[in-house]
């Protein structure tokens, strides 16, 4: 009997490590993007990085007639792109494409310094243009039927 339940058990500890999603900084990179914010790839001249999940709220729909809704808070953009793994290097006046795994209805963008949002860069579409040499550090801010999400991209500006 023992043997039989340890072996029940086991076999769902393993099945639930079995739906484990891989994690690109914070965000989910699978096909179920209703449950989970999108990755965004920040991309220019041939180089990408993955920008760093912030703050979200987020809604899905259970399947059953009902719906979830995830809130999460995150610490302040300049604290939370310390998790970023890969530095960024790109030119003045290049063009910096934002590429969600799902497309938003809205995107925002702001440049941030060590403490509080400077100011709102200009986005078309879904791109924008470096507009000022040095480590910059963007808060992007998009928008979809599910919810609102924070990410934060740092940047090194030549």
């Amino acid at each position: 009997m023992k043997k039989t339940v340890f072996i029940l058990l086991l076999a769902i500890i393993l099945g639930a490590c079995g739906l484990q999603k891989e994690r690109v900084n914070g965000a989910v990179d699978n096909e179920s993007i209703g449950k989970e914010p999108p990755v965004l790839l920040v991309r220019s001249n041939n180089s990408e990085v993955a920008a760093v999940l912030g703050e979200y709220s987020w809604s899905f729909d259970n399947g059953d007639g009902t719906a979830t809704t995830v809130s999460v808070d995150s610490d302040i953009p300049p604290r939370i792109v310390r998790n970023q793994t890969t530095p960024f290097t790109t030119e003045l006046d290049t063009e910096i494409q934002l590429d969600f795994a799902e497309p938003p209805q809205e995107i925002k963008v702001h440049i941030w310094n060590n403490s509080q949002m400077e100011r709102e860069v200009d986005v078309e579409g879904s791109t924008f243009n470096t507009d000022e040499k040095g480590y910059i550090l963007y808060e992007i801010i998009a928008t979809w039927d599910q919810g609102s999400v924070h990410y934060a991209v740092k940047l090194n500006v030549q």
